[in-house]
């Protein structure tokens, strides 16, 4: 097993991430860190950007709006074009 860090938590549960870990993720005074549990062990995670709801639904409706166009599609011609494949391929299959 590699080791990387060992850090030391005070009495309050505190630990101090090393200064070549913080510079190499970018971590400041001032940076957000996403804390995630994972089986035994705790990962770390700079926070680059926080989006309120509303920014959030905006972001969302900009997705819907640029990709409009992909599910618009007339499905029966897609499912006869679907199965049209799936035959090409299983005529495929039985020849090997």
């Amino acid at each position: 097993m590699k080791i990387g860090y060992i850090a030391k938590s005070n009495k309050k549960g505190q630990i101090v991430i090393p200064k070549e870990v913080r510079k190499a993720l970018g971590i400041t005074g001032e940076s957000s860190l996403n804390m995630v549990l994972r089986d035994m062990g705790v990962y770390l995670y700079p926070v680059k950007e926080v989006l309120t709801a509303n920014e959030k639904d905006n972001a969302y409706v900009q997705l819907l709006e640029k990709t409009q166009g992909t599910w618009n599609e007339d499905w029966d011609k897609l499912a006869k074009r679907r199965r049209s494949i799936e035959l090409a391929a299983s005529k495929k299959r039985k020849t090997w």
